[in-house]
């Protein structure tokens, strides 16, 4: 990784050392908390992610887009901290990298997880208090940052080809996962077929829908302002909410491997519906409004797809720190799906 001092300066931001600090451990980008010059303020300094995100103008095209039309609207969004020569990111000449820099929203806090049913329902809210206020964001249609993000019958169709072409030998050993996969093929082509039908409208929606990408007051009760915009673009309110359930309303995360400690939270469910729905109002077609409770089992199906077929690929795409960690993964997301078709 290139040296973030260089870049800083790039930004106008100090680069001296001990100015530049890393911040989280995030999976994707890597970010640091730099020192500003301006208002003494600080600012969030990220190096993106080149192999996840082919397409680095167009993806700041994108957040600058939402950020301004959010901004015109009222709403608390991240602003973007231009180069010094006005461009919306810097590109290292040595290195490659692509760097960006936003304002850092202080007085602010984040959560890994719910700290309560009245906070889940907070972070639905802010996440449909988002899509809603981009509803009316003109032409043209915002790029596809990573293309099929949510697209569950190419996950499966993936997952077929995993098991066909089985370069690392591990199918046999998975049937019982490969057959439960199999066995809820239907839930693959419930969105694209409603989307088909004309049901479900193209929204633009975060995509990414987790309480950890919403930055609430320092008391943890309101939120403030819904980051991570990499992911926005087109797709259905389903995503959204469906990965909000996901990752909200189990009683422990899919790194869990051991199953009999992962159960649902009803009242956290309900909590979440509520917000989410509260947040839309009258603008949810009757199909949105439908699917909504079905959303959180179709996206967790989703990521047991993805986690299995990773496996059987021999681990390429998540970060793993054992051997069958993504087969875990899978298990833990299967059973969690099983749960939410029970609700």
């Amino acid at each position: 990784m290139s040296d973030p001092q260089p870049a800083a300066r790039q930004f106008g931001l100090d680069g001296s050392p001990g100015r530049i600090t890393p911040l989280g451990v995030g999976l994707i980008n890597d970010t640091f908390v730099a020192e500003g010059e301006s208002d003494g303020g600080r600012v969030i300094l990220q190096r993106l992610n080149r192999q996840i995100f082919r397409d680095i103008p167009a993806l700041m095209e994108n957040v600058d887009r939402v950020t301004r039309h959010l901004r015109s609207r009222g709403v608390t969004t991240l602003e973007i901290v231009r180069t010094v020569g006005g461009e919306l990111f810097y590109q290292d000449p040595g290195s490659g990298d692509d760097w960006r820099a936003f304002k850092f929203i202080g007085g602010t806090s984040s959560f890994s997880e719910a700290a309560s049913p009245s906070q889940a329902e907070e972070a639905a809210h802010a996440f449909g208090e988002f899509a809603r206020e981009l509803v009316d964001l003109g032409p043209p249609p915002l790029h596809e940052t990573i293309p099929d993000f949510h697209n569950i019958p190419k996950r499966l169709a993936d997952l077929l080809e995993a098991i066909e072409a089985d370069g690392r030998g591990r199918a046999a050993s998975v049937r019982d996962e490969i057959d439960q996969c199999l066995a809820r093929a239907d839930w693959a082509t419930v969105i694209r077929d409603a989307r088909a039908a004309g049901d479900l409208p193209v929204r633009v929606v975060h995509n990414d829908a987790k309480i950890e990408n919403v930055l609430f007051d320092a008391a943890g009760e309101r939120a403030v302002c819904v980051v991570d915009l990499d992911t926005v673009m087109p797709g259905s309110v389903l995503h959204d909410f469906g990965d909000l359930v996901r990752s909200t309303v189990a009683t422990a995360g899919e790194e869990e491997r051991e199953l009999d400690r992962v159960s649902v939270c009803g009242a956290t469910f309900e909590a979440l519906l509520r917000g989410y729905r509260c947040a839309w109002g009258q603008l949810l077609t009757p199909a949105e409004v439908d699917l909504l409770p079905d959303a959180g089992k179709l996206i967790t199906y989703e990521q047991a797809l993805r986690f299995l077929s990773d496996y059987l690929q021999g681990d390429v795409y998540y970060r793993i720190s054992y051997p069958d960690q993504n087969l875990q993964r899978a298990r833990n997301q299967l059973h969690l799906a099983r749960l939410l078709d029970q609700l």
